[in-house]
Formats: C-alpha cells, structure tokens, sequence
C-alpha cells in the first residue's frame, strides 16, 4: 500500500472532457457525493454543463442496489426532455458501484428496447484504473458507441411520469463528509490520513479553498488485496516516516471514506494500534462519503471533544467560536469586524473551532464561559460542552450592520448586564416590497433575511437552503422559518413560483433565475468549491451593509 501527500493539482480530467465532446450524448455521473463534485468543477470549465448530470447516492440505496431502479426512471425523464438532441447516454461510475459489482445489464437492454438510445456504462476511479487503464477503456467506450450508433432510429415514448427528479444538472453536489472533517482539521500539527483506494483525496484538494499544501493531508492507495481483506499493510510505518519527518505532530486522524465503509474494514482496532505505536493521539473519523460537509464537520468536533476535553477552571470574559468553517464562512478574515468587536469589547477568544486547532486550544477550550455559534455544523459541539461542562451558548448572527451591532448588545449584556440598544444607519420611509430570495446555508439564510428587514425595510424575504431535510435539522428553533429544499427541480419551481427580485446566493444559482433579476453574490464554498474563489463579496458586519445597498 502507498500513502500520497494530498497536494493541489493542476491535471484535469482527460476522460471526462473526452466524454463531455462527444456529439448527442450526454454523462451521467453516479456515485456518493465525495465523487462528483470534481466532475461539475471540471465541466463549468469546459463550458460543457449541458451535457453532465450528477446524481448523489444514498447509502441505503447504493447498498441495496435501489439506485438503480431510481437511475432507470431518472434517464427516462431526461431522455423525454432532451430527445431531440441526444443518441446516447454514458453513466460514469465510481468505486462503491465497482465494490458492490452492480449490474447495470437490464437497464442497458430496456433503455435500447424502449428508445433506440444507446446507454455505456464507463468505470472511473482507481479500482478500475488497476483492470484496464483510462485510455484502453475510453478507446474500447468509444469504438463500441461509434458502431452502435450507425444503424439506430430513436423511438418517441410519450408516457413519461410526472415526478420530482434528484439528479442534479444546474448545481453541483454537495461537498461531502470527508472534505468537511479535513476541513475542521487542516493544519500541520494533525496528520490526516484518507483511507481510500486514491481517488478521494482529488475532492479534498479541490474543496480545501486554502492552501492544501499548508496542511498535513495524506490518503491511502489500498490495494484490491486489502480491499477484499481489510487489512492494511505498512500503513504504521507509513506514518512513523511521516512523524519523523514532521515532529510537531500532536493528532493523527485516520478518516474514513466509501471503500472501507462499504467492505465493513475495522478502522477502530486500526487506529487504537497505530496510537499504541507511535504514542500519539490517534482519533478516526467515521465518514462514508455519502453525508454532506455539515454532517462531517459535526462528527470531527464530536470526536474531538469526546477525545481531548476535559473539565477545567472557567476564565472571566472569555469565550469560544464553534462552527466556522471556510466551506460556509469563506477565509477567516471576512469576519474580521466580528473579531474586532470581541476584543473592543475586552472579551478574549480561547479557541475558534475550527481553524488552526491544536490539543491545547481544544482542552482549554472547556474554560470559556460562552461559547457563540456561527452555523449549523457547530450546534452539536456546543451541546455536547454545555451538556459535560456548563458552558453556555449563543447562536449569533455577523451579518451586516443589524446582526454584527445586535451581536455587541448580546455581549454587552451578557458579559456586562448592558443593555445597548442600537440604531439604524439610516431610516427608510416606507417599506420595501421587492421580493428576495436567499439561497445559502441553514443559518446563513435565517441572518441574511433578519438583517435585510431590520437595514433594508425588506419584507418580502424567502430564505433557503438547498440540503437534505433531516430531523435534526428540524430540531433548531433558530430555522423555523427556513424554507428546506431537496431537489433542484423543487428549487426551479420554487423560483418559477415566486419571481424574485432579488436573488443573494453562490453564482451557481444565478442562471436559475430571469436575467431581469438584481444578482447578489454570495460565495458558498461548500458547493461552489473553488470555482470562483477570487469573486469579491462581504457578509460580516458594515462591510457587508455596504455591500448589499450598491445592488438594493
């Protein structure tokens, strides 16, 4: 087995392009999230996102093969919306389909049988790279289509149901689990390593938005042998080198992703035996590829603290930050004003969770006497350290000029029992009814639209959040009025529905709506990844107020 260094790449991927130009066919990328985000990165770029698809797989579905039968109906709808401009269909596949070995024959049979369009099945990944490499398999792709095509006559078929699809064309996946647990641990003082057959460590390169090179991230190559076995051979001595190298290694994290989730590989006696060794803390993170960043995000601080915390003395006037993260925030320093403001406050921060972590800001994390919540993905930490150490927490809201002065009336009385009651920065005569739509993270919507109707005097506000609903997520009293959307069919009609005036959102977003509509950027990382890093946009304090009165 190989372990690499995850450093940022500049390779494109050659198949893909190849796929993506090839007349009257469109791709349809199925796997778990962690797989497909590259895939929409790479096509924006060729300017070729009319021909991709991307379809996320649940775990339940991928294991029982249920995603199949889904595919079937998705490439049905698809077939009926674009018939006149497509003959084929390549479904680009990842490792856990490899894995499971899933037979796609009996749809290849019935899409030909039903409309004479012809449907390739194409492996990606490194499992299939070891059977046949990329070149052999897209030249024997390309000369079987090319010789199918010639003698097909497309058949109409009109029956077509009515129903919500979940591929997704317009927006990319979500960034998955294991991107957002490298995220929370990026740095040099903790060694992650990606247990991975290789592929995996492609997305974390391209969903870190700083500088890869400046963190520690390492993934596995496993080997078919170890695939069938789940034993690891030479992983200890792995990172004993990598120790050596590196002395002021405190953490290691061994994250899991798809292949050792679906192979059922004992991750926990490996990473207990790999602590025994070299005497260093070990931590595994036990993510699967399938969940989004959020998801990954809250487990690697639950780890953390179940790990490291421990109960210690309460400092006055201190507090900690949980919940950024630069897949939600962007790069620390747009939040600037929010700094500023605790330490004009006379407030210090022991530990920002997460950002440059190390052992000692996580155990003298447990002294604040608040802990302030930025986003969703910080909730379960704050419960967790009020449930075991009595610290309390506040959910706070930076944005703009509302929420960064309301923020500063909280401190005040909390830490000061002051009651600063604020001002406006200017007083609108009348209310301002032009529709605004928010699509953001869950917290992030709530902000936006509370601080729009206390600066702006705009009431018409619809916020969103593009996500899987779950229970939990319902749980937060904060979101109650968060609009939740699954698909992004129901994200179309629910602009088609609504017309808004105004869209805040990443611009992956922006050509769902008329070009008549005032567009105002706001960078999500977490789906957008690196596509438009160097794109100028505010959210935190009066910067922000400024930023969004040049567009209202």
């Amino acid at each position: 087995m190989n372990i690499e260094r995850c450093l940022i790449e500049n390779e494109k991927n050659k198949m893909l392009k190849v796929l993506l130009n090839i007349p009257e066919n469109i791709v349809i990328s199925v796997g778990p999230t962690g797989c497909l985000n590259v895939l929409y990165n790479e096509a924006i770029k060729e300017n070729k996102l009319k021909s991709l698809y991307t379809f996320s797989i649940s775990e339940i579905d991928m294991i029982s093969a249920n995603h199949i039968e889904k595919l079937e109906k998705y490439i049905v709808k698809i077939i009926s919306e674009n018939f006149e401009k497509i003959k084929s269909v390549i479904i680009y596949l990842t490792c856990a389909d490899l894995i499971l070995a899933s037979d796609f024959s009996f749809l290849i049979e019935k899409i030909k049988s039903d409309y004479e369009i012809i449907l390739k099945i194409l492996e990606r990944g490194p499992i299939s790279k070891r059977k046949i490499t990329p070149e052999k398999r897209l030249e024997k792709l390309l000369t079987e289509l090319e010789c199918e095509l010639k003698n097909i006559k497309k058949i109409k078929n009109e029956n077509i149901n009515d129903f919500k699809i979940e591929i997704q064309h317009n927006i990319p996946p979500i960034t998955s689990d294991y991107s957002g647990a490298c995220s929370v641990l990026y740095g040099n003082n903790i060694l992650k390593v990606l247990i991975s057959p290789g592929g995996c460590k492609t997305p974390v390169t391209y969903d870190e938005i700083r500088n890869i090179n400046d963190s520690l991230q390492y993934s596995t190559s496993l080997n078919e042998l170890e695939i069938v076995t789940g034993e690891i051979k030479g992983l200890k001595e792995n990172i004993k080198e990598i120790i050596n190298q590196n002395p002021k290694i405190e953490i290691i994290a061994v994250i899991s992703t798809v292949v050792p989730q679906i192979i059922g590989m004992d991750l926990n006696s490996i990473v207990k035996d790999i602590e025994k060794t070299v005497n260093i803390p070990c931590i595994l993170i036990n993510t699967n590829s399938f969940e989004n960043y959020y998801s990954g995000i809250s487990l690697a601080l639950d780890t953390l603290a179940s790990k490291f915390m421990i109960k210690s003395k309460r400092v006055k006037n201190t507090v900690n930050i949980i919940g950024y993260s630069p897949l939600t925030f962007g790069k620390i320093e747009k939040l600037e004003e929010m700094f500023s403001l605790i330490k004009k406050l006379d407030l210090d921060i022991l530990t920002i969770f997460s950002d440059n972590l190390s052992l000692e800001k996580i155990k003298r994390s447990t002294s604040a006497e608040l802990n302030l919540v930025l986003s969703y993905e910080g909730i379960a930490l704050a419960k967790y350290m009020e449930k075991e150490f009595s610290i309390p927490y506040i959910i706070i809201n930076v944005v703009s000029k509302y929420g960064i002065e309301n923020t500063e009336n909280i401190l005040k009385n909390y830490f000061y029992k002051i009651d600063n009651f604020f001002e406006r920065l200017e007083e609108f005569d009348k209310l301002d009814n032009r529709k605004v739509m928010i699509i953001a993270s869950p917290f992030m919507a709530i902000n936006i639209a509370i601080s729009l109707k206390e600066d702006f005097s705009l009431v018409n506000i619809l916020a969103i959040s593009f996500i899987k609903e779950s229970r939990k997520l319902r749980k937060i009293e904060y979101l109650k009025s968060l609009n939740i959307v699954n698909t992004e069919d129901d994200l179309k009609e629910i602009i088609k529905d609504y017309k808004p005036d105004i869209l805040i959102s990443d611009p992956i977003y922006k050509n769902l709506v008329d070009k008549g509509t005032t567009f105002i950027s706001l960078l999500h990382y977490g789906y957008s990844t690196r596509l438009y890093l160097e794109s100028d946009y505010e959210y935190c304090g009066k910067k922000a107020y400024e930023y969004f009165k040049k567009f209202i």
